[in-house]
C-alpha cells in the first residue's frame, strides 16, 4: 500500500513538473507585431504567442486587398480580437472588408458614433456578422496564455475636445518586453495618461499621429522610455508626417526610428526577452 502512495506522489510530481515545463516553454513562444504598409493610416497585427490574433485599426478606404491578402499570407482564418481604435477614415476606412473575409470574435471601440459611411459600412458588416461590440475604455485587459496580455490604458474620459483623442491606447506585454500603440492620440491624451499614473514604459511605442505634432511631446516620450519607436506614414503625404519637430525629438532621445513609407512592412518579433525586428520581408 505504501508503494502504490509513494508511486502515485511521484507520478503526480512528474505531471507538476511537466506542466511547469511547458509554462516555461510558453515563455518563449514568439511574439510578432505586424505594422502594416498602409501609407497614410494605420493597420497592425498581433500574433499571441498561444496562437490567437488581435487586429488594431484597418487602413483606410482603398487598403482593404494589401490587408486581406497580407492576413491570408500568414495563414489567418480567425481574428480573435479587433481593435478600431477611433473612427477616423486611416483607421477603420477598410475595416469592413476584412471583417467580411474573416470570422472575427469581438471587437472593442471607443464608445464615439460617427456620422461617415465608413462607420456605417463598418457596421452593417458588425450586425449581418453579429461580431459582439465593447466600448473600448481604459482598464480592460486580455491574457493571452501563459506569457502575453494586452490592456487598454486608454480612453479614460467619456468627451475630448478632438476625435484623435478619443482613441484606445493599447500596450502589449510579452514576458520582459512592452509595446505601447498610441494610435492618434494628441496632447490631451498624453497629459491624461500622465496623470493617470498607469506603467506607460515601453521598449517599442508606435507614435501617435503618424508622427504629427500634435502629441508624442517631450514629457510623455521620457515616462514610456521607449528605445525604438515606430511610425505608420506614407510617402505621399501632404501634411508633412511625420513632423520633423518630432523625429527631432526622439534624435535627441537616442531612439531608433522605423518607418513604414522608408521600410514597407516592420515585423516586431519578442521572444519574451529579447525584441528583433524585419523590414520588407527580410
Amino acid at each position: 500500500m505504501k508503494k502504490i502512495i509513494i508511486s502515485a506522489i511521484f507520478v503526480a510530481m512528474l505531471v507538476c513538473l511537466s506542466d511547469i515545463h511547458d509554462a516555461k516553454a510558453a515563455w518563449f513562444e514568439p511574439m510578432k507585431i505586424h505594422f502594416l504598409d498602409v501609407g497614410r493610416a494605420d493597420c497592425m497585427f498581433v500574433q499571441m504567442p498561444n496562437g490567437e490574433n488581435i487586429l488594431v485599426d484597418g487602413g483606410d478606404e482603398h487598403d482593404a486587398a494589401r490587408i486581406i491578402e497580407f492576413l491570408q499570407g500568414l495563414g489567418v482564418k480567425t481574428i480573435d480580437l479587433v481593435i478600431a481604435t477611433h473612427p477616423h477614415h486611416d483607421h477603420i476606412g477598410s475595416m469592413d472588408e476584412v471583417l467580411e473575409t474573416f470570422s472575427v470574435k469581438k471587437i472593442y471601440m471607443p464608445n464615439l458614433p460617427y456620422d461617415t459611411s465608413f462607420y456605417h459600412d463598418l457596421f452593417k458588416v458588425i450586425n449581418k456578422k453579429k461580431i459582439p461590440v465593447e466600448r473600448a475604455v481604459a482598464g480592460t485587459s486580455f491574457r493571452f496564455g501563459f506569457s502575453a496580455k494586452a490592456e487598454l490604458l486608454a480612453p479614460g474620459a467619456s468627451y475630448y475636445k478632438y476625435i484623435n483623442d478619443y482613441s484606445a491606447v493599447l500596450k502589449i506585454t510579452h514576458g520582459n518586453n512592452k509595446f505601447l500603440l498610441m494610435a492618434d492620440s494628441g496632447v490631451a491624451a498624453e497629459r491624461e495618461l500622465l496623470r493617470s499614473h498607469q506603467d506607460l514604459q515601453a521598449d517599442v511605442i508606435k507614435v501617435g499621429h503618424h508622427g504629427a505634432n500634435t502629441g508624442t511631446t517631450m514629457k510623455f516620450l521620457k515616462a514610456v522610455s521607449a528605445k525604438t519607436a515606430i511610425i505608420s506614414c506614407g510617402s505621399q503625404n501632404p501634411n508633412a508626417y511625420p513632423s520633423n519637430v518630432v523625429l527631432g525629438r526622439l534624435a535627441q532621445l537616442n531612439m531608433t526610428v522605423y518607418r513604414t513609407d522608408q521600410l514597407g512592412v516592420i515585423t516586431a518579433i519578442s521572444n519574451g526577452r529579447s525584441i528583433r525586428f524585419k523590414t520588407n520581408g527580410f
